[in-house]
């Protein structure tokens, strides 16, 4: 029998103007074949509530706690504006990036515990499957329905800030916490608008003041670019991606704690 999971948030016609039907094969795109790692080789769902008691004893052992871990698997814009308290969070920009963190990172899970979790579960399915494979963990856990469900039950929990969304909301707010800072003043700041340049889909945190002043662009790069009149030959030869932001995050960051 197959137990579809449903999620449900606060959202206007606005952010949601078309329904798509698709058979994926992928849901997120992890970079390695689902037939090599699959979802049936996932780590323990734990509930949110048995996610909580585990967060909440890791907590309570502070520093002297050096056998588990508290994975966030999202990208490195979701994290940066709301993850679980004392997490490590990989500074990668896709989710096909993880496979290569974890296999330039292993010693870090070696004997170790893990504790996984992202937005709604679909990524820990994978992801756990993955670092499951490498036979280095002494146990891995998910949390079942992600962060989504967890805040549901504790939105006064062990998650502070924003929970990013892959809409145009870009993100929906459980607590009143804000964790994350304008790029430009570092005024408290936890709002996400794209880049302004043409070429670049960057996420930018610039605050309402920093935006008055025009500074809205992802790096000064993107920044510059704002000076070439749009539909201008240079200005179309530029490739999307192609900016300080990008060029500056290692591909296979090094994992700390």
């Amino acid at each position: 029998m197959l137990l579809i999971l449903l999620q449900t948030s606060d959202g206007s016609a606005e952010c949601f103007p078309d329904l798509k039907v698709g058979v994926y094969k992928e849901i997120v795109p992890m970079g390695v074949d689902p037939d090599v790692i699959s979802y049936r080789s996932a780590g323990t769902h734990l509930e949110p509530e048995e996610f909580h008691k585990e967060v909440q004893s890791l907590l309570k052992d502070g520093s002297s706690n050096h056998d588990t871990i508290l994975l966030d698997c999202r990208n490195f814009y979701e994290s940066k504006i709301g993850q679980f308290k004392n997490c490590l969070a990989p500074d990668i920009r896709k989710f096909s990036y993880f496979p290569d963190y974890v296999d330039k990172n292993l010693d870090l899970f070696r004997n170790k515990k893990v504790l996984m979790y992202c937005t709604g579960g679909i990524r820990c399915e994978r992801g756990s499957a993955y670092l499951r494979s490498k036979n280095v963990c002494k146990e891995v856990y998910q949390l079942k329905g992600g962060i989504h469900k967890y805040l549901e039950q504790y939105p006064d929990g062990f998650y502070r800030g924003k929970l990013f969304v892959f809409d145009e909301r870009y993100s929906i707010s459980f607590n009143s916490d804000i964790i994350s800072d304008c790029r430009y003043c570092g005024t408290q700041w936890d709002q996400y608008q794209l880049c302004s340049t043409d070429f670049c889909y960057q996420l930018v945190l610039s605050c309402t003041s920093c935006r008055q002043k025009g500074l809205t662009a992802c790096c000064p790069v993107c920044q510059g670019k704002e000076q070439i009149p749009r539909g201008s030959p240079s200005s179309g030869s530029v490739h999307k991606e192609e900016c300080e932001c990008t060029h500056s995050r290692p591909r296979i960051p090094k994992g700390t704690l």
